[in-house]
């Protein structure tokens, strides 16, 4: 038994004094602490950076034209009608097939407006569709850049439609913009291709098949144009150490594109293989044997925060259009510091309230149980902290509130306890019984909310996922202090005698 509270007592100081060693940075500017993780202050608190992105709606439909044209082309040959491709114009080889192409090109997209000239067909869309399209694109662009800065939704970064094509991006606490225009100015288009080996000179290229990407460092590499495996493909990206201890990002395809890398590999053994990124070659490596697991690795010259940087961008998904910086400013606090002040007065005022209660209430017992609610307010601290979470003013509220809901715990541990004491048990007993009885009652009622914090955070998105994520390390600290900690301090702490009372 005394043994079992030393290893107990040990433990709990320990999470303790390391939760207090990662919060204190925030309070206090010390060499001695080698964390450099901080807590955010919001925009209403600190301010922080404003863009405004224009979507580039030009390059999406161009692109997206010219993709279908080649499909078209495709399709039409399988009828033996020949035809050339430039961007969104299909120039037919004889002008007679004008009525049998046009035909099987409406069945191939009803949504395409085709204008005739000559033996030349402009393919277009419709007004009303590209309407849609465009909606889905402001929509997906939003949520990509939402994944990209704040994947949790700890860090309150707001990402909001400004009319047909721009989006207005707020995010607080932040001066220097650089790596955020560096996440946002890639599109993070991922592609597989094979390598093209019988270029010999670069007059040999035949543009309609092959096209010259350049790496990093200005090498140039003949690369066909099929996609063989796209990077909506990928189920994870992580970054991972190899040899010698450089940074590579280790990617994950999903079991339809496994299926497919592992024919490619298996029927190009000795080949070629280029990862591209954004029409930038990342690296051509050689396909020695064939890869059945659906995994692989990009390496490169990668910095450790290049490589973190990659794979957060291949995890977000590809942007469906490029971004483009129109206007860039810092924003100031909106509330001010008096405002600012009397939230921190008001949080601190609610926590001693809650603590003289109890106190008065419970004599010693809460005492101890205010101790175990400082541990629980450092523990959600160093949690938030060790998130890099953002802190805004109904968060602070937000503290103040879950040390008051983890009282509740606290209050029926001690009305159990003093039933089990009444009732003629000893008091050690009491004790264990005590909490037994009550732990039952806790976990069922912060069990259920933690389901509901899952549901938003599985349906929500932004502040709601940021509250859900917050909300559930509040529960599952106030727990913590209420049955561990508070438990331990009375074992340690309370004389039988003096608890009996």
């Amino acid at each position: 038994m005394y043994n079992r509270l030393i290893v107990k007592s040990f433990s709990v100081l320990c999470i303790c004094l390391f939760a207090l060693y990662i919060t204190l940075p925030n309070f206090f500017d010390n060499k001695l602490f080698i964390s450099k993780k901080r807590i955010n202050l919001g925009l209403d608190l600190k301010g922080g950076a404003s863009l405004l992105l224009n979507i580039d709606l030009d390059f999406y439909f161009k692109e997206k034209l010219s993709m279908l044209a080649n499909e078209i082309k495709e399709t039409l040959l399988t009828k033996n009608i020949e035809s050339n491709v430039q961007n969104s114009v299909i120039t037919l080889n004889s002008i007679d097939d004008y009525k049998k192409a046009s035909v099987l090109i409406n069945a191939i997209n009803p949504n395409l407006e085709l204008n005739r000239k000559d033996s030349s067909i402009l393919i277009s869309y419709k007004p009303h569709y590209k309407n849609s399209l465009i909606s889905e694109v402001a929509a997906e662009s939003i949520n990509n850049v939402q994944r990209r800065l704040d994947k949790l939704g700890t860090k309150e970064v707001s990402v909001q439609k400004q009319g047909q094509n721009k989006i207005l991006v707020q995010v607080p606490g932040v001066e220097d913009t650089k790596q955020i225009k560096s996440l946002l100015g890639k599109t993070a288009k991922l592609a597989f291709h094979l390598a093209n080996t019988n270029i010999a000179k670069v007059q040999d290229i035949d543009h309609e098949t092959t096209v010259m990407l350049k790496d990093s460092l200005g090498n140039s590499y003949p690369i066909f144009r099929k996609t063989e495996i796209g990077g909506d493909s990928l189920v994870n990206a992580s970054v991972r150490f190899g040899n010698l201890g450089k940074p590579t990002v280790h990617f994950k395809f999903d079991s339809i594109a496994s299926k497919r890398f592992a024919k490619i590999t298996k029927e190009n053994v000795g080949k070629p293989f280029a990862i591209v990124l954004d029409n930038t070659v990342l690296t051509v490596p050689t396909i020695r044997e064939p890869i059945l697991n659906g995994e692989g690795e990009i390496s490169g010259n990668f910095t450790e925060k290049q490589a973190s940087e990659l794979a957060i961008l291949l995890k977000s998904g590809a942007l469906p259009a490029p971004l483009k910086i129109i206007e860039e400013k810092n924003i100031g606090p909106s509330l001010g510091e008096e405002s600012i002040k009397a939230g921190e007065m008001a949080a601190t005022i609610s926590i001693i309230a809650v603590a003289l209660f109890i106190i008065i209430t419970y004599g010693k017992l809460g005492v101890l149980a205010s101790v175990a609610l400082f541990s629980n307010v450092v523990l959600i601290l160093s949690i938030l902290t060790l998130l890099e979470a953002t802190l805004t003013l109904p968060g602070i509220a937000g503290i103040a509130l879950t040390v008051g809901m983890a009282v509740d715990a606290n209050v029926l541990i001690f009305e159990r306890t003093r039933e089990e004491i009444k009732s003629g048990k000893r008091v050690e007993r009491a004790i264990e019984e005590g909490f037994k009885n009550a732990i039952k009652t806790i976990l069922d009622s912060n069990i259920t909310t933690l389901i509901a914090a899952g549901i938003m955070f599985i349906i929500g998105s932004g502040a709601i996922r940021g509250f859900s994520v917050t909300l559930s390390i509040g529960i599952l600290c106030s727990m913590f202090s209420a049955i561990t900690v508070t438990k331990l301090l009375i074992e340690l702490c309370m004389n039988p005698k003096e608890l009996a009372l």
